[in-house]
């Protein structure tokens, strides 16, 4: 059963038919453990943002080549993206990503010395494997608004 949540701009809503969410979302966010991609790169409609925040070992994944090969990706850190997370160094190793097609790392982004979106249908796909940085980030946020 789909439960929703729903405010003047957004709805949130689980559900368990994966490729139909998928297709009609604006932002998709996965965090999963799964070693095989959930997410398919021809399910994206233009000016989908993909977020993974799970598959932080090289042999897991949540997308497949086709998100990767579609996307503008970005990642939380390289030394750990490349290295750490599936998602990225499977892409890598096969050779449908080099280091240089990712666009950004966090960093750059939040400094604004690399763009993000070029253009307002582009597919975006950002890839975390974690960081104690964005932990402490997210801590101070918490504190700042109880």
């Amino acid at each position: 059963m789909a439960k929703a949540l729903n405010n003047r701009q957004h709805t949130v809503e689980a559900t368990e038919e994966l490729e139909g969410a998928v297709r009609g979302a604006d932002i998709v966010s996965c965090a999963t453990l799964s070693t095989d991609p959930l997410i398919r790169g021809s399910w994206l409609h233009q000016g989908v943002h993909v977020d993974l925040v799970g598959a932080f070992r090289p042999d897991m994944r949540e997308s497949d080549d086709d998100a990767i090969k579609r996307a503008r990706v970005f990642v939380d850190t390289f030394d750990g993206a490349t290295v750490e997370g599936g998602d990225i160094v499977q892409p890598l190793s096969s050779g449908i990503l080099s280091r240089e097609d990712i666009a950004a790392d966090l960093f750059d982004l939040t400094r604004g010395t690399k763009a993000g979106r070029r253009y307002y249908d582009q597919i975006t796909l950002f890839k975390s494997v974690g960081t104690a940085l964005e932990d402490l980030a997210a801590a101070q946020l918490a504190v700042e608004r109880r």
